[in-house]
């Protein structure tokens, strides 16, 4: 069955005001970008709504293609796959017909997931005989004949058959399709996230993405004093987020001397935070050389002893731009079910040691001062140690 058209639509950018263009070109453009193994595509804004539309139309492979894509656009609300035919009821019904038959099978024939419908009808044109009550009881009384075991349900339905009705056609879309929802790609600047490879950084990082913060990656790593392997780990979690920005910057600095450093002179009760404060001072060289805004962490209030309101205050007095957590008040099991969405969580939990496991301490500080810190740090040549580990950066694109 060959599509014809598929209709995009948004939530939030239908509440900007003046610069409201502004976000509607950056999500047209972040959809070609998406779209562009695809040829003869025309893409044009209606009403708030973008039409996607193929010269010879959309083939069953073309159009799950892109639905793939269009479920991983931010600034999508949901989207609709439409078919268009003639201007009379029975050939909505034979249409519709082939949909929900289709859609009964990707259900598995189970009619308590895929039984129950009801048909909407916008007029478009108004000067068609019948009113949009009376189009969709005649849909309904054609299509039900076709298709056994589905029944109208007006409150409730699995799906919603929508039928709009244009001067030279009836178009015809079964069902809507969830987009991620959020803001376009990159409408909200740039921000330089800490990713490790456990499960809450590249969540935390995803949720930024979303609000249209394009994300450039800091990873900072021991290696060789741990695996080669969670470079590897931190690599791929950094590969599987890009797909949703369209490319990434990924920085991988070695922490290790750092490391050893701080265990040697310092408090061992404080190394955690040392360690992080560290981190946050190589994240802000990397925030520099982007142009990113701010920083993200994966921090998650109390989830464990670094991540104390003490603990998070006194490391994020080691920097200078803002520092956002988006995590900052989910429980771990919000936080799983995001990652396991996104594509991410089969990664984050296979076993790798990451940086924060070399020289750990046998009982971490929950209330490390500000004041603490600086008294470990002045024993150290913070400066040196930072400039050094930087110069060993390695940067590469995603």
């Amino acid at each position: 069955m060959i599509a014809d058209q598929i209709i995009v639509r948004t939530a939030e950018l239908c509440l900007k005001g003046h610069n409201r263009g502004f976000f509607e070109r950056q999500l047209m453009a972040d959809i070609r970008r998406r779209l562009a193994g695809m040829t003869r595509l025309e893409l044009k804004r209606d009403q708030g709504k973008t039409l996607i539309s193929r010269d010879g139309g959309f083939t069953p492979e073309q159009a799950a293609a892109a639905s793939a894509a269009l479920a991983q656009t931010f600034g999508i609300s949901n989207f609709s796959i439409v078919s268009r035919c003639e201007r009379n009821v029975a050939a909505v019904a034979k249409l519709a017909a082939a949909w929900l038959t289709s859609l009964r099978q990707g259900c598995g024939g189970q009619a308590g997931k895929c039984g129950r419908l009801r048909v909407t009808v916008n007029r478009e044109d108004k000067t068609y005989p019948r009113t949009s009550i009376e189009i969709s009881q005649d849909v309904a009384e054609a299509l039900l004949p076709q298709i056994s075991g589905w029944t109208v349900d007006l409150h409730d339905p699995d799906v919603v058959v929508e039928v709009t009705v244009t001067p030279e056609y009836f178009f015809v879309a079964v069902g809507r399709e969830a987009g991620p929802g959020g803001l376009p790609v990159g409408t909200a600047g740039r921000v330089a996230v800490l990713l490790s490879g456990g499960i809450d950084s590249p969540v935390a990082a995803w949720k930024m993405m979303r609000r249209g913060a394009e994300a450039v990656f800091v990873h900072c790593h021991s290696y060789p004093y741990v695996s080669e392997a969670s470079i590897a780990k931190v690599k791929r979690l950094a590969a599987q987020l890009s797909e949703w920005q369209g490319g990434a910057i990924l920085f991988l600095v070695p922490l290790a001397d750092l490391q050893r450093e701080i265990a040697a002179k310092c408090d061992e009760a404080l190394r955690i935070v040392l360690y992080r404060r560290m981190m946050l001072r190589l994240a802000e060289r990397a925030a520099a050389q982007t142009g990113a805004l701010g920083l993200v962490t994966g921090d998650s209030l109390g989830q464990v002893a670094s991540q104390t309101l003490e603990n998070m205050r006194t490391v994020s007095q080691a920097g200078q731009l803002p520092i956002y957590r988006p995590l900052v008040s989910d429980d771990k099991e919000d936080i799983v079910r995001i990652a396991k969405k996104i594509g991410t969580y089969k990664i984050s939990i296979e076993n790798q040691d990451d940086c924060c496991s070399l020289f750990m301490p046998r009982s971490p500080a929950t209330r490390a001062t500000p004041e603490r810190a600086l008294a470990e740090e002045a024993k150290l040549d913070v400066i040196g140690l930072v400039a050094a580990a930087w110069q060993a950066a390695e940067r590469m694109i995603i």
